[in-house]
């Protein structure tokens, strides 16, 4: 057998994918160094630059090539876990999945005047959430992070909120699964020698900032989880701090730990809030099981809500599930231009805000199909 070496592996792969390995942009990735001082990593056609940055006070700002968030902030201030229960707001947008599509993303939040024309917030005291998954697949998943994470700030300057709640794939890459990374990103981590998942170790901004999210956001009445909230999650009765907590105690690396356990192992075991399907038909034997309206009715009164929104299992449109007003799917096709959807609240209505700047009733989604 003809073993290639890791450097060839990659650039025949890429070559394959039409990736060029000489003409990759990607970063900045930047890390925390003992002496205090921070380590920036960009790789620029295929280059790879470096520089070192001393800040002062603590904080330091680092100027990038990103259209959207075109300088980086960095201060203890910004280090903080955002809380998991907040009363509802005048106006809340919910979107997710985004998987790296951010281009897309900047359309619809400009359409519907969330963000400004330099991309910058400009929503007020409203809040914006993401429901999980926004890397893997696609190519702009460190853009797409940075500027996330620049909108937390902004909002909250402006009294709003950015929620940024973790999936399943947002878990993975933190934890070295990188089986749906973009092949861009496996050319990356060749050229600075650095693993993927290092690049989101604790010593980095990114990394940190991930770690520091929350994967169960309950907002007024309305209770956001990536993939599900089951029976068999909610006879543990945790609270949604408990949930968090322990599921980032559980990220990892490594990926794939002891699963088996469902209260150890919240961010990887089938019937996590990460990963259950149990509300989808066509899912439930596998990710399931599926509540019964009783159950269903338990997990809502528990956490004194009226309905839980989900992504990870594509629905298309924003809808019911199966036209049951407790359960909403949010997962759309933002990897094609025009499909981008978000579900808007606000205290008397519940919205299907699309591309073309249309706020439409939400449609009724067939779990079964």
């Amino acid at each position: 057998m003809l073993y290639l070496s890791i450097t060839l592996q990659i650039a025949l792969f890429a070559l394959l994918q039409d990736v060029p390995t000489n003409n990759v942009s990607d970063g900045p990735y930047i890390f925390h160094q003992e002496d205090g001082t921070l380590k920036s990593i960009s790789v620029v056609e295929g280059k790879v630059n470096y520089s070192m940055i001393t800040t002062s006070d603590s904080e330091a700002i680092v100027n990038t090539s990103i259209p959207s968030a075109p300088a980086i902030t960095i201060a203890p201030v910004h280090y903080f876990i955002p809380k998991d229960t907040v009363p509802m707001p005048t106006a809340l947008l919910a979107v997710s999945d985004l998987e790296g599509n951010l281009d897309h993303l900047l359309t619809f939040l400009q359409t519907h005047k969330v963000i400004d024309d330099q991309f910058d917030w400009s929503w007020g005291d409203n809040h914006l959430l993401f429901n999980g998954d926004s890397v893997d697949r696609g190519v702009q998943v460190t853009e797409l992070l940075w500027f996330i994470r620049k909108l937390q700030r902004q909002s909250i300057l402006s009294g709003g909120q950015v929620h940024f709640v973790l999936g399943n794939h947002d878990v993975m890459i933190l934890a070295n699964d990188i089986r749906y990374t973009h092949d861009k990103y496996k050319i990356v981590s060749e050229k600075t020698g650095i693993p993927y998942h290092e690049l989101f170790s604790e010593t980095s901004v990114l990394g940190k900032w991930l770690r520091n999210q929350n994967s169960a956001v309950q907002i007024g009445p309305y209770l956001f989880v990536h993939a599900g909230y089951g029976p068999e999650l909610h006879k543990l009765q945790f609270s949604l701090t408990e949930i968090n907590d322990k599921i980032r105690a559980s990220i990892g690396p490594p990926a794939w730990p002891e699963k088996e356990d469902l209260g150890t192992s919240l961010a990887w075991n089938s019937k996590g809030p990460l990963w259950y399907r149990g509300y989808f038909e066509k899912h439930a034997e596998k990710y399931g099981p599926k509540p019964s309206p009783e159950e269903l009715q338990a997990i809502l009164d528990t956490h004194k809500a009226k309905a839980i929104i989900v992504g990870h299992t594509v629905t298309g449109n924003v809808g019911y599930l199966d036209g049951n007003k407790q359960l909403i799917g949010i997962d759309v096709h933002w990897d094609t231009l025009g499909e981008g959807e978000g579900l808007l609240i606000t205290e008397r209505t519940l919205r299907r805000l699309t591309m073309d700047g249309s706020s439409k009733e939400l449609l009724d989604i067939p779990t079964g199909k």
